[in-house]
């Protein structure tokens, strides 16, 4: 990424690292890639008798890993217990899981990349969420993904005012605080000097100041595959948003 903002937010604890990581390499088909979640993400209610959560990944790995998280999200470790991987492609965290409760637990951070490929490529944040048996519709409404409801300038817009001074984004529903704009180049829009994003009040509305320029053509991104700090109070990544628009004369 030639340019963009980022900003993280409250998970930042590593609970397992096994092996020292191998130096990081290019991979020609990027970072490696998560087949399978066990329980699988967004999934509401796991028994909590569940003792593992575990990750299938698209091609070996360095045996390395970064579970993190923290707080009474994330589950505890079951004394004597650590993570493991099962073959060259799975991972294994044990847990000891409580009903009615909400887990998130992440995969690697921007910190914390412990879980590379056997050639060292890191895997790009993630995360696991999900509710046990007995969950409220408070603790079930946590593993809802934050979606846009409103972009202003509206996304695909053109003879948009060059004289405006901020992009706003609106979710639909609290987010944590972070975010991930992304993007470079000249359609990445500039911004005033001493200035960054931040939040409306009620943390759903993200606000970028910006200088444009008239009959110019913008694109950035709201995450991406390797940033993703748009996410909603309980740890739920936005999937990625492409913005474009156009401004006039």
């Amino acid at each position: 990424m030639a340019a963009g903002l980022g900003l993280a937010l409250g998970w930042a604890l590593v609970t397992a690292a096994a092996d020292p990581v191998q130096p990081e390499t290019a991979a020609a088909d990027g970072p490696p890639r998560i087949l399978a979640t066990a329980p699988e993400v967004g999934a509401k209610d796991v028994d909590p008798a569940l003792t593992e959560i575990t990750i299938t990944f698209d091609r070996d790995m360095g045996r390395g890993c970064s579970w993190t998280g923290g707080g009474p999200e994330f589950p505890p470790v079951p004394e004597g217990q650590k993570a493991t991987w099962r073959d060259a492609r799975t991972a294994v965290l044990p847990v000891k899981l409580e009903p009615g409760h909400y887990y998130r637990v992440g995969v690697n951070s921007k910190s914390h990349r412990n879980f590379r490929s056997a050639t060292g490529v890191p895997v790009s944040p993630s995360a696991i969420y999900f509710t046990t048996r007995g969950a409220d519709d408070e603790q079930t409404a946590k593993t809802q993904k934050p979606v846009v409801t409103e972009m202003v300038p509206a996304n695909g817009a053109t003879g948009v005012d060059p004289r405006t001074t901020e992009l706003r984004i609106t979710f639909s529903v609290p987010m944590a605080g972070g975010f991930s704009w992304t993007g470079g180049g000249p359609e990445y829009p500039a911004g005033p000097e001493g200035e960054g994003p931040h939040w409306t009040e009620d943390q759903r509305t993200c606000v970028l100041p910006v200088r444009l320029e008239p009959d110019h053509a913008y694109r950035l991104g709201l995450n991406s595959r390797s940033h993703n700090n748009f996410q909603s109070a309980a740890g739920v990544p936005l999937d990625p948003v492409v913005y474009t628009f156009r401004t006039g004369q």
